[in-house]
């Protein structure tokens, strides 16, 4: 059952996928480098459902407009300073609708010279969120650290660490999380790259239910009654870990356009709660 609400027009859709493009296009001032990447991923359990019947798949539409400007600060030292703007659509459940606008700001120390010189970076971003659903909207930031090395001509890997937090409207929708992930990645030919990725995560995930869970109720810190999917279910916030497996396929279409076809395996567990979620994806990525 569709949500009925996805029937009518959503103006924070319709606005927001609207502008992206045109922000792209806007005139940007030299060496800003702007960047646009949009997505298509399926998610095939968007209610991260620990049973079967309450399992619900589902499309999302991204697109993300970044802006940074390199800085220099010495042979070894650079400040990247820039901006985000970004959004997602369901087409099936626009209550999950939501878009994202804020600074971005990144240290980077590059040890040695060289192309296979090492580089260590850390990055802080804050972004404003708006929603469909007004509990979801709120304040988010969070802090990246990142090691990079070059591992020859072809092969690179990169080791991250990121802490984040959502402050939602509704206390429901509060996220804290640390994730850290480890990526190797791999040019093919002069078109073709491939990339494998492993994540760990620690921290808050909402799981959608059709009630009475017991086993949820004695994990939950918050649960409330939540009508996204068109279903009577109630919203589970609780601490959870999860453990994704990820691989990505790049097609350089030319020297600024790139398209990526991914997919991704999520295993969440907490307690008696365990889902799986699989993602498939394609990207178009556009430098200008």
């Amino acid at each position: 059952m569709e949500n009925p609400a996805s029937a009518a027009v959503n103006p924070l859709r319709t606005a927001l996928l609207a502008c992206l493009p045109a922000l792209a296009f806007a005139g940007v001032p030299a060496g800003w480098a702007p960047n646009l990447t949009t997505t298509a991923t399926w998610d095939s359990n968007a209610s991260n459902a620990s049973r079967s019947a309450d399992i619900v798949g589902a499309l999302q539409l991204q697109a993300e407009a970044d802006v940074a400007q390199r800085i220099s600060l010495g042979g070894d030292d650079a400040l990247f300073a820039g901006a985000r703007l970004s959004a997602a659509a369901w087409p099936r459940f626009d209550g999950l609708d939501r878009a994202a606008l804020g600074p971005r700001l990144a240290w980077q120390h590059k040890f040695g010279l060289g192309a296979l010189a090492p580089t260590f970076s850390v990055a802080l971003a804050a972004d404003a969120v708006a929603a469909h659903e007004s509990g979801r909207a709120g304040l988010a930031g969070g802090v990246t650290f990142a090691w990079r090395q070059r591992l020859d001509d072809a092969t690179r890997l990169t080791l991250t660490h990121e802490r984040a937090r959502h402050d939602a409207r509704a206390a429901v929708f509060d996220r804290t999380g640390a994730e850290t992930s480890l990526e190797l990645a791999r040019d093919l030919d002069e078109h073709w790259s491939l990339a494998l990725a492993a994540r760990w995560r620690e921290g808050d995930v909402v799981s959608y239910a059709t009630p009475p869970r017991p086993d949820l109720v004695s994990l939950a810190k918050v649960r409330v009654p939540n009508a996204t999917f068109g279903r009577p279910f109630v919203a589970y916030s609780l601490d959870a870990r999860t453990l994704t497996g990820a691989l990505a396929l790049t097609r350089t279409l030319d020297p600024a356009t790139a398209l990526t076809f991914g997919y991704e395996w999520r295993d969440t567990e907490r307690g008696p709660l365990r889902y799986v979620n699989h993602l498939v994806s394609a990207a178009l990525v556009r430098q200008f």
